[in-house]
C-alpha cells in the first residue's frame, strides 16, 4: 500500500514539473481571463449600442408624419389604465393644451390629444404613444395654478413632439437584437450586455427629460410671459423629495435640484 502511494506521489510530481516546464501551458488566472473577455464584449456591445441608437434617432426624427402615426397606433394597443369621469380640472387642462397645440405645428394634425385622470396618490403625468395624456389624481389634487398645470402638460407634449416614445421603442428592438446576437445562451453575458444598454439608456433618457424641460419652459413662456409655474413645479417637488441627489444616475429624470438649475437659467 506504501509503495502504490508512493508511485502516485512521484508521478504527481512528474506531471507538475512537466506543466511547469512546458511553454504550452499557460500560468494566467482563470477568473482574470473571464473579465477580459467580459470587458471585450461590454465595449464592443456599447459601440454598437449608441452606433444603432444615433441611426434610430436619426431616421425617426426624418420620419414622415403619417409613418409616425401608423406606428403609434400600432403600439397603442393596451394601453388601457383605469380613467376617472372627466372633471372641471380635466377641462381646464383641455383649454391648455389647445393654447399649447396652436405654439407648434409638430403637434397638429395628428393626435387629439385627449387627457385623463388616473386614480393613482403619487404625483405623475405621462403620455402614451398615440398621444393620450394621462394625469394622476395625486397631481390633480396637489396642483392647482394653472401655470404649473401649463408646465407640466407641455412636458408631456414635448416628449411627444421630439418622437421620444419612438426612440425609446427603438433603442429597446437595438436591446433585444443584441442579447441575441450575443448571449448565445450565457446568462452572464445576458446581464453584461443588458446592464450597459440599461445604464445607456438611463443616460439618454435624462437628456429626453431635459429637452422637454427646454420645450416646456419655452411653451409656459409664450403663454404667460415668464416661467414662474416652471419654478413652482420643481420647488414643490424638491420639498416632498427627500432622495439623494447621487439617485439621479440610477433614475430616468435629472435630480429636481438640476432641472430646477436649467429653468432658473432659461428665465
Amino acid at each position: 500500500m506504501e509503495q502504490l502511494l508512493l508511485m502516485n506521489k512521484n508521478l504527481e510530481e512528474k506531471y507538475l514539473s512537466v506543466i511547469e516546464d512546458n511553454v504550452n501551458v499557460g500560468s494566467s488566472n482563470a477568473i482574470l481571463e473571464f473579465v477580459i473577455l467580459l470587458a471585450g464584449i461590454a465595449f464592443i456591445c456599447f459601440i454598437l449600442y449608441i452606433f444603432a441608437d444615433i441611426l434610430g434617432s436619426f431616421f425617426i426624427d426624418r420620419m414622415p408624419d403619417e409613418t409616425q402615426m401608423k406606428i403609434e397606433n400600432a403600439f397603442s394597443f393596451g394601453i388601457k389604465p383605469r380613467v376617472s369621469a372627466k372633471n372641471n380640472d380635466i377641462v381646464k387642462l383641455e383649454n391648455i393644451r389647445d393654447k399649447i397645440i396652436l405654439l407648434d405645428k409638430n403637434l397638429q394634425i395628428k393626435s387629439s390629444f385627449p387627457i385623463y385622470e388616473i386614480p393613482e396618490k403619487e404625483i405623475n403625468a405621462f403620455v402614451a404613444p398615440n398621444g393620450t395624456i394621462f394625469f394622476t389624481k395625486g397631481i390633480l389634487d396637489e396642483v392647482k395654478d394653472e401655470e404649473v398645470l401649463a408646465f407640466v402638460l407641455a412636458h408631456e407634449l414635448g416628449h411627444y413632439a421630439h418622437r421620444d416614445h419612438l426612440k425609446g421603442l427603438s433603442r429597446q428592438i437595438i436591446i433585444s437584437v443584441l442579447l441575441s446576437l450575443f448571449s448565445s445562451g450565457q446568462h452572464n453575458v445576458d446581464l453584461t450586455v443588458g446592464s450597459i444598454a440599461d445604464l445607456n439608456g438611463l443616460t439618454y433618457s435624462r437628456k429626453q427629460e431635459r429637452e422637454a424641460d427646454r420645450y416646456a419652459n419655452k411653451v409656459v413662456f409664450q403663454l404667460y410671459g415668464d416661467n414662474e409655474g416652471a419654478v413652482k413645479f420643481f420647488k414643490m417637488l424638491e420639498e416632498k423629495e427627500k432622495a439623494p441627489e447621487f439617485l439621479q444616475y440610477f433614475s430616468t429624470h435629472p435630480s429636481t435640484v438640476q432641472r430646477l438649475k436649467l429653468i432658473q437659467q432659461e428665465r
